[in-house]
C-alpha cells in the first residue's frame, strides 16, 4: 500500500513537472537567443563605435567649413587694412625726410648750447658748493678756537690735581712683592692647623677601631668554637639514627648492608644511646653557623677599617710635614723682602691700599696732563689749516663766479642765433615731434603687419583643419560602411535582425539563471519518471517465480545503471556549461580590450596626423624659445645693469626697458653696444640649454666688443669668467686690449717675413 502512495504522489508531481513545459521550451530558445547575441556583441562594439566616428567627424567636418568661411572673410579685410597702412607709409615718409633735413641744420647750434648749458649748471652747483664750503670752513675755524680754550682749560685744571698726589715709589714696589706672599703664608698656615687637627682626629678613630678589631677577634673564635661543637653533636645523633633504622630493617640471619657479615639476635647486641630531637640539633646548628658568618663579617669589617684608619694616618702626616717645610720656606722669603722677623699682615695691607690708591691718582691725572697737551698742539695745527683752507676757498668762490658771467653771455647769443633757425618752437620740441610721429608710424605699420600675419596664419590653419576633417570623415565613412556590410553578414548568417540582437542582450547572471531552472527541469523529470517506472515494475505483476525475480533484479541493475550514466552525463554537462561560461566572460573581456584597444588606435591615428604638419615643430619651438628667452633675461640684466629684459611676444623676440617704466619695444631700436649684450646673452642661454643634454665644452666668440663702453665690457668679462669656472673652455676673438687683460689669458697671432707664430700671455699670473 505504501507502494502505491508513493506512486500516486510521484504521478501528481510529474503532472505538474510537465505543465512547465512549454515555458521550459521557450526559456531554452531565449537563452540560445541570448548565446548567439553574445557571439555578436563584439561585431556590434564595432560598428557602434564606427557610427559614432562617422556622426562625430560629420560634425566636425561642418564646424571646419563654417570656422574657414569666416577666416577667409577676416583674411580679405586684413589685407585691405595692410595695403592701406602701405600707401599712407609711402606718401608719410618723403614729409618726415624733409623735417628731419631741416632740423639737422640747427642741431649744432642745439648741441653748442646744451654744452654750455650743461657747463653753466655744473658751474652754479660748484659755486653754492663752494658757498658751502666756505660757510663750514669759517664755522670750523670757531670751532677749532673754542675748542683750543677748552684744552688750555683742562691743562690748567689737570696740573691742579698732579699737585695733590705723589707716586709710590719703592715702598709700594716692596709692598706689591711680599703681600702675595703674605696672603700665601696666611693660607698655608690655616692648612697646617686643619690637617693637625685632623691628623688628631685620626689617631682617636684608629685606637677606637683596634679595640673594636681585638673585640671582634675573641668573638670570632668564640662563635667557631661553639660551631664545631654543634656540629659534632648532630653528626653523632645522625649515625644513631641510621644504625637503629638499619636494625630495624634487617632480621636474624640476614646479610649486613655495612659489614657484609650475618646479623645476630638482637640481644647479642650492643645498646644503642638515645640520639635526640634530631631537629633541634639542626635548628641549633644552623643559628650557630649563622652566628659565625656574622662574626667573621664583623671581624672583616673592623679590620678593614683599622687599616683604613692607618693608612690615612700616614698620608696626613706625610701632608702635614710638607705643609710645615712649605710655611718654613715661606717665611724666610717674606722675611728677606720685609728685613724684619715680625710683621702685621692686615696693617701692610692697608699701608699698600693707601700708597696704590695714591699712585694710581697720580699716574692718572698725569696721563691726562700729557694728553691734554698733545691736544692743544694738535689744535692749534688744525687751526691753522682750516684758516688756510678758508681763504683758499674765497679764493676759488670769485674765480667761478667771473666764468659763469662769461657763459651765460655766450648761451644768450646762441638762443638768439637758433631762434631765427627754429621759429618760436624749441630744438627738442621739433625733434620729440618728429620722432614720435616717426614712432607712431612704425608702430602702426607693425601693428597692421602682424595683423595681417596673424590673419593668414589663422586662414591657413583653417585651410589645414577643413581639410583634416575632410580626410576623417572619408577614412570614417569607409569604416563605417565596411563594418556595417560584415554586421549585416553576421546578422543574416545567425538569422537576426539589429531589433532583436538588441533584445537577446542578456546578463551572464541571468543566462546562469535560466540554464539552472532548465537543469533543475530535465533533473527532477528524470527522478520522477525513474521512480515511477521503478514502483510500477515492483507493484506490476508480483510473482514467485526464481526465474521472474532475477530478471526483475536485473532490470532493477539495468536500470540504476542506466540512472547512475544519465547521472554522469548530467555532470559531464554541468561541467561541460561551466567550461562554456568561462570562455564567455573570456569573450567578454577580449571584447572589452578590444574596444580599449580601438580608442587607443584612434588616438595614435590623430597624433600620426597631427605629427606630420608643422603644428608639433611650431610648438616646441615656441616652448624651448620661451625657455631660451628666461634663461637669456638673466645674462641680460646682469649685463646692462637690470635695464633690459628679453620678451618673446607673437613669434617676435622684444625687449623691455626698466629705465623706463618697463616699456616694451623692438630689438632693432637697441645701440649697437646694447644689441651685441643681447646677441651675447642670447648666445649664452642657447650653450647653457645645450649643456643640459649634451656635455657643451667651449664657447667662441668673434668680435663685436669695440661697440661696448668701459661698464658693459666689465659685466660681460665677469660672466665669462664665471662660466670659465664652470668647467668651460672660453674663447673670445677680440681687438679691444681691456677685454683681453680681464679674461688673462691671450692667444696672439704675430706675423713676419718668414711665417707665423702663437704668442701665449697669462694676465692672470
Amino acid at each position: 500500500m505504501q507502494r502505491l502512495r508513493d506512486l500516486a504522489n510521484w504521478q501528481q508531481q510529474l503532472d505538474e513537472l510537465n505543465k512547465q513545459a512549454p515555458k521550459i521550451s521557450e526559456l531554452k530558445q531565449q537563452l540560445e537567443q541570448a548565446r548567439v547575441g553574445d557571439r555578436l556583441s563584439a561585431s556590434w562594439t564595432s560598428v557602434n563605435l564606427a557610427r559614432n566616428r562617422y556622426e562625430k567627424t560629420q560634425a566636425d567636418v561642418e564646424i571646419a567649413a563654417k570656422a574657414l568661411i569666416e577666416k577667409q572673410s577676416a583674411f580679405k579685410i586684413q589685407e585691405d587694412i595692410f595695403s592701406q597702412a602701405q600707401a599712407d607709409q609711402a606718401e608719410i615718409v618723403p614729409q618726415l625726410k624733409q623735417r628731419e633735413e631741416a632740423l639737422n641744420a640747427a642741431k649744432i647750434y642745439e648741441q653748442q648750447r646744451r654744452v654750455i648749458n650743461d657747463e653753466i649748471k655744473r658751474l652754479e652747483k660748484t659755486l653754492i658748493e663752494k658757498l658751502k664750503l666756505i660757510t663750514e670752513a669759517d664755522q670750523a675755524v670757531k670751532k677749532a678756537e673754542a675748542e683750543l680754550n677748552q684744552k688750555n682749560q683742562r691743562l690748567m685744571a689737570a696740573n691742579h690735581e698732579l699737585s695733590q698726589y705723589f707716586p709710590g715709589g719703592s715702598r709700594l714696589e716692596q709692598l706689591n712683592q711680599v703681600i702675595p706672599l703674605l696672603i700665601k703664608w696666611e693660607g698655608i698656615q690655616k692648612q697646617v692647623e686643619s690637617d693637625r687637627t685632623k691628623l688628631q682626629q685620626i689617631t682617636q678613630e684608629l685606637n677606637t677601631a683596634e679595640s673594636d678589631y681585638q673585640s671582634a677577634i675573641l668573638n670570632f673564635q668564640k662563635s667557631e668554637a661553639e660551631c664545631d661543637q654543634y656540629r659534632l653533636e648532630l653528626d653523632t645523633a645522625r649515625q644513631q639514627n641510621y644504625a637503629a633504622a638499619l636494625r630495624a630493617f634487617l632480621h636474624t640471619g640476614d646479610d649486613c648492608l655495612v659489614c657484609g657479615g650475618i646479623y645476630p639476635e638482637a640481644h647479642l647486641l650492643p645498646q644503642l644511646e638515645s640520639s635526640g630531637d634530631i631537629k633541634a640539633l639542626e635548628k641549633r646548628d644552623r643559628a650557630a653557623e649563622q652566628n659565625r658568618q656574622k662574626a667573621t663579617e664583623v671581624k672583616t669589617q673592623t679590620e678593614t677599617t683599622r687599616e683604613y684608619l692607618k693608612k690615612q694616618q700616614a698620608e696626613y702626616k706625610k701632608i702635614l710635614a710638607e705643609k710645615e717645610a712649605e710655611l718654613e720656606a715661606e717665611t724666610e722669603q717674606i722675611v728677606v723682602i720685609l728685613k724684619a722677623d715680625k710683621w702685621e699682615v692686615k696693617a701692610l695691607d692697608q699701608e699698600r691700599q693707601a700708597l696704590h690708591k695714591s699712585d694710581t691718582n697720580y699716574q692718572k691725572y698725569l696721563i691726562h696732563k700729557e694728553k691734554a697737551e698733545a691736544e692743544i698742539q694738535a689744535s692749534e695745527l688744525n687751526l691753522n689749516l682750516l684758516k688756510t683752507k678758508l681763504l683758499d676757498t674765497q679764493t676759488q668762490h670769485q674765480d667761478l663766479a667771473s666764468e659763469l658771467d662769461h657763459k651765460k653771455t655766450q648761451i644768450q647769443e646762441i638762443l638768439d642765433t637758433l631762434s631765427k633757425l627754429t621759429g618760436s618752437d624749441s630744438y627738442d620740441n621739433l625733434f620729440q615731434k618728429l620722432e614720435q610721429d616717426k614712432g607712431d608710424l612704425e608702430h602702426r605699420i607693425l601693428h597692421e603687419t602682424q595683423c595681417y600675419q596673424t590673419a593668414r596664419d589663422e586662414f591657413r590653419q583653417a585651410q589645414q583643419c577643413d581639410v583634416k576633417a575632410r580626410e576623417d570623415f572619408d577614412l570614417a565613412s569607409t569604416e563605417k560602411e565596411h563594418l556595417e556590410a560584415e554586421w549585416q553578414t553576421s546578422l543574416l548568417s545567425a538569422n537576426f535582425t539589429e531589433e532583436m540582437f538588441q533584445q537577446s542582450k542578456i546578463s551572464p547572471q541571468v543566462q546562469s539563471q535560466w540554464q539552472q531552472k532548465i537543469d533543475d527541469y530535465n533533473t527532477n523529470k528524470i527522478q520522477l519518471q525513474t521512480n515511477i517506472n521503478r514502483e510500477t515494475d515492483a507493484i506490476g505483476d508480483r510473482t514467485t517465480n526464481t526465474e521472474i525475480i532475477a530478471q526483475d533484479e536485473k532490470y532493477v541493475a539495468d536500470t540504476r545503471e542506466k540512472y547512475k550514466q544519465a547521472q554522469d552525463e548530467y555532470n559531464d554537462l554541468k561541467l561541460l556549461i561551466a567550461k562554456a561560461e568561462e570562455q564567455r566572460e573570456q569573450v567578454e573581456k577580449l571584447q572589452a580590450q578590444l574596444s580599449t584597444k580601438q580608442q587607443d588606435l584612434e588616438t595614435y591615428q590623430i597624433l600620426s596626423k597631427e605629427l606630420r604638419s608643422d603644428r608639433f615643430q611650431d610648438y616646441i619651438l615656441q616652448h624651448f624659445e620661451r625657455e631660451l628667452v628666461e634663461l637669456a633675461t638673466v645674462f641680460l640684466l646682469e649685463l646692462t645693469e637690470q635695464r633690459y629684459a628679453l620678451k618673446y611676444e607673437n613669434k617676435e623676440y622684444k625687449v623691455e626697458d626698466n629705465w623706463s617704466c618697463g616699456e616694451t619695444r623692438r630689438v632693432q631700436t637697441l645701440s649697437g653696444g646694447e644689441t651685441f649684450a643681447t646677441s651675447l646673452s642670447l648666445a649664452l642661454a642657447l650653450s647653457e640649454k645645450l649643456s643640459r643634454g649634451a656635455k657643451l665644452g667651449s664657447l667662441f666668440i668673434d668680435e663685436g666688443f669695440g661697440t661696448l663702453d668701459a661698464e658693459t665690457i666689465k659685466g660681460v668679462s665677469n660672466i665669462l669668467l664665471s662660466l670659465g669656472k664652470q668647467d668651460r673652455l672660453v674663447g673670445v676673438i677680440t681687438h679691444v686690449p681691456a677685454l683681453g687683460e680681464e679674461l688673462g689669458t691671450q692667444i696672439k697671432v704675430e706675423k713676419f717675413l718668414e711665417g707665423s707664430r702663437i704668442v701665449v700671455t697669462d694676465f692672470s699670473r
